[in-house]
């Protein structure tokens, strides 16, 4: 059921990384009294079974070849043929003795071996183990491998994928029989360690690093009532236990372990149910569906192993199917931390003027001190004029200079204004619509005017209308920041890439959901690593995948060399069946876990010229998945690298074809090229009207005239909200073709559809929806939002890289389409869920609630300091 992410390597991770240290299980805490309305009170008096889900073991090819399903993910379990005690796998010295121990004294112990090598045990073995013994009967029976091999760190290296591994009580009898005493206990196990990982306190650092006031309280604004749906979701789990034994287990959270359901491969968060004979694990979702009779039956027929519901069959001898009234809720938090951060986090926000629209009894909670309140207003003044000059790890030594001044500076003019009684905030530009106004505060001023929130599948998404600007406004938002206005005033195209104030006008439009555009990105790179003659010099033996984009065929285990070469010269192309020259892409190169090995200076040279560094990087500190502890598997966010052909001559084909991603991204083109053999005319006719066939504004047309700058690739990025406008128009199109509709398909996710312009006029005049147009440039870097979907087609040449990050304005997206693409097939790409959203929300919350809590009692300090000593 757990698997790592993409980007680890088992093989590289040393011995420390894989296994586990033994936990002292005598170790306890204290339980904080209730105090949420929300509260789950729990009692746990005597623990009874549940199951340690652990990391799953990649099985020999032979044995994945052998099994019926086809996901990898350990649902393919059959039953194991009986090891005799001759094949039983001797343990090393020192647990031999550690196994001695237990038994002499007889007391219960946390498991410390995998299952498949607990000595002359009737014990119940999970299902990975179950798999493994099996596959060692008939390993040993066929004698090829010798005794000796038994004990090789090979086989004590896989002890983490047992799923009841530091996770199941055992314990010996006087007759040194061995037997399951119940499971650990959230409230007595976890240690202070424990807690840390989860609750705020006085001494743990935040993950994320160094976030001023208002980015924290930036933060909770887009995140917070999300959060608050989390945890009365995360609450509803106790209604729906049906198990009459009210036992509730502690599942540890273990480095490098990502825990995941095993029917919909969502990652587990905190509740799930489990089997405590076989360890199959189950999410508060899947849970629902199939108590509430919402489980989607699949057409295909129940595969061996399988239930009707595609629900795996319990490993023990019987084979039975899993009951819901059988299965154990587990809990993966330590003790009461949820509740504790739900509560601090709707006091954080009531404190520091954060707007709350969850709708919560806790969020209508008032501040009744005039003191602390003139305290906090005080300190968010003053951390505005901190921010104005990007006073953060990114900063130079210039800009905390001036820092300097302007800090002496506005010091001196809030000091004036709270003398008599002025409403001042520091800032650049003081105008009527500015003097006094709090950002963070008014952000949510115009929502009462505009149903903002849908109904979903994940609670209530926010969705702010399209943002409209015209010159004259944006000036004065942003005085001396070079841009201008595309798509009638809807897409922002920022001139200067490191320009300090960018962001002021980038989060404008960008909690709108709308894309950015930042230009000039290539004056930051060093472009000669990015061309084409580089990688084929570096990498032009090496053999990978092509894709020709005029069928969807595959090219397969070309040396890249072919595909390279045919970037300058068409005579070098290879060729299809009918002899004409493919037009090819190059697939998943580099991998995206790989790209900072396979190209080390590429990676820096890239992080290095990030536009809009603080949401990029992945130390930024508005990109939230910066404050996922280290211990968690890391979600691959990329580098990824996509090269392509021109295809302006085929306007109804895409390099890329409709999609949507599960979070945002940068995409910056880094070449742009014609090949040199040919008359390039015709090609350079057809990218001009591939650009007016794809309803670019004037502005965008007389831009790409310009006989200095050469035409990239042609983007339509919808809005979020019209994705399911989109999904119906392609569902029409399919059933008019004659075509069925697969129940666990998506027209968008399967990527099949490229929207020529008479769909997307169709599009516009059923759906009245309409896209961006925008046509990317040498050094131009195209953001895109989570849940947009988008297209692109290559007018030349290109290569360009993209990073992926999360940021806070976009986070119910991304919460959106995680139970979006559970509801996908096992064998799509998006199904498996490796951004980890809710960890990510989680541990965002609990950084910014520690940050502005400590900031706040530094404060009361300093004052309490400042009165006694009589200053």
């Amino acid at each position: 059921m757990s698997q790592t992410a993409d980007n680890l390597s088992l093989a590289t991770l040393p011995d420390n990384g894989r296994k586990r240290a033994l936990s002292n299980a005598s170790l306890s805490s204290t339980r904080p009294e209730p105090k949420s309305i929300i509260e789950i009170r729990i009692s746990n008096e005597s623990c009874s079974s549940n199951k340690r889900a652990n990391l799953e073991q990649q099985q020999p090819q032979q044995q994945a070849q052998a099994d019926d399903a086809t996901s990898g993910r350990g649902n393919m379990e059959q039953q194991q043929p009986k090891l005799q005690e001759s094949n039983a796998i001797e343990l090393t010295a020192e647990e031999q003795q550690l196994d001695q121990e237990y038994r002499a004294n007889c007391s219960i112990f946390l498991q410390h071996l995998p299952c498949f090598k607990l000595q002359e045990s009737k014990t119940p073995k999970c299902r990975e183990c179950r798999r493994r013994h099996g596959l060692q009967a008939a390993t040993l029976s066929s004698g090829n491998i010798s005794s000796s091999n038994n004990n090789s760190s090979n086989s004590n290296n896989n002890d983490i994928y047992c799923r009841f591994y530091e996770f199941r009580r055992l314990q010996y009898n006087e007759a040194g029989e061995l037997s399951v005493a119940g499971f650990p206990n959230p409230y007595q196990e976890p240690t202070s360690d424990d807690y840390s990982i989860w609750q705020p306190d006085g001494k743990t650092a935040p993950t994320a690093g160094y976030m001023d006031i208002q980015v924290c309280r930036y933060i909770l604004l887009h995140a917070g009532d999300q959060f608050c749906y989390l945890w009365r979701q995360e609450a509803e789990a106790l209604k729906l236990h049906e198990n009459p034994d009210g036992t509730i287990a502690w599942k540890k959270a273990v480095q490098g372990i990502r825990e995941i359901c095993d029917v919909c491969d969502t990652t587990l968060f905190n509740y799930h149910w489990t089997c405590n004979k076989c360890g199959f694990g189950v999410c508060i979702d899947c849970f629902k569906d199939r108590k509430e009779g919402l489980q989607v039956k699949r057409r295909i027929e129940t595969q061996r192993g399988n239930d009707e519901h595609q629900w795996l069959l319990c490993t023990d001898e019987k084979q039975q199917k899993h009951s819901l009234s059988e299965l154990m809720l587990t809990q993966i938090i330590a003790g009461d931390a949820l509740n504790v951060l739900g509560r601090l986090l709707h006091e954080v926000r009531m404190l520091w003027q954060v707007p709350q629209v969850c709708g919560c009894l806790l969020s209508k909670q008032q501040v009744k001190d005039e003191d602390l309140t003139q305290f906090i207003e005080d300190m968010i003044k003053e951390s505005q004029l901190k921010q104005q000059t990007s006073a953060s790890s990114l900063a130079t030594a210039q800009t905390l200079q001036q820092q300097q001044r302007l800090e002496l500076l506005h010091a001196k003019k809030l000091e004036f204004a709270r003398q008599h009684g002025i409403d001042y905030v520091p800032g650049r530009v003081w105008t009527k619509e500015t003097l006094g106004k709090d950002p963070i505060t008014s952000a949510f001023d115009n929502f009462k005017h505009i149903n903002f929130l849908r109904k979903g599948l994940a609670g209530l998404r926010r969705f702010l209308p399209p943002r409209a600007m015209t010159l004259a406004h944006s000036t004065q938002l942003a005085p001396g920041v070079p841009h201008e206005w595309l798509c009638d005033g809807k897409l922002l195209r920022l001139t200067d890439p490191m320009h300090p104030d960018n962001r002021v006008l980038y989060q404008e439009v960008w909690k709108c959901g709308q894309p950015v555009m930042i230009s000039e990105v290539a004056r930051s790179l060093n472009l000669d690593l990015w061309h084409p003659q580089a990688f084929c010099r570096d990498f032009g033996d090496k053999p990978n995948d092509l894709i020709n984009c005029l069928n969807g065929n595959l090219v397969p285990n070309q040396p890249m060399r072919h595909f390279w070469e045919g970037f300058q010269c068409m005579h070098k192309r290879l060729l299809d069946a009918n002899g004409k020259p493919m037009l090819l892409k190059l697939k998943d190169w580099p991998p995206g876990d790989d790209f900072a090995e396979i190209l080390p200076t590429r990676f820096a040279d890239l992080m290095r010229g990030l536009p809009m560094p603080e949401y990029t990087l992945r130390t930024g500190n508005l990109n939230i998945a910066s404050c996922l502890p280290k211990m968690f598997v890391p979600p691959d966010l990329g580098p990824k690298m996509y090269n392509a052909y021109g295809s302006a001559l085929h306007p109804d084909k895409g390099t890329t074809n409709l999609h949507l991603d599960i979070s945002d991204a940068v995409n910056i083109m880094v070449y742009v090229g014609i090949p040199t053999d040919e008359d390039s005319k015709p090609q350079l006719a057809a990218t001009q009207r591939a650009i007016a066939l794809g309803g670019c504004d004037y502005i965008t047309r007389a831009r790409c005239q310009s006989p200095d700058v050469l035409p990239g690739a042609l983007w339509h990025i919808f809005p979020a909200r019209d994705a399911d406008k989109i999904r119906d128009l392609l569902n029409r199109v399919t059933l008019e073709k004659g075509f069925r509709l697969e129940p666990d398909h998506d027209p968008i996710h399967d990527q099949n559809w490229y929207l020529d312009d008479k769909l997307r006029a169709r599009l516009f005049k059923e759906y009245g929806v309409e896209g961006y147009p925008i046509v990317q440039c040498l050094g131009d870097a195209v953001f895109i939002p989570a849940g947009a979907p988008h297209q692109v087609q290559n007018l030349h040449n290109c290569i360009k890289v993209a990073e992926d990050f999360v940021s806070p304005e976009n986070i119910t997206h991304c919460y959106h389409l995680t139970h979006e693409f559970r509801r996908l097939s096992h064998s799509h790409t998006n199904h498996e869920d490796k951004l980890q959203i809710k960890n990510i929300i989680y541990h965002a919350i609990k950084d910014c609630c520690t940050i502005l809590t400590r900031a706040l009692e530094e404060r009361i300090d300093q004052e309490t300091a400042k009165l006694q000593s009589g200053v």
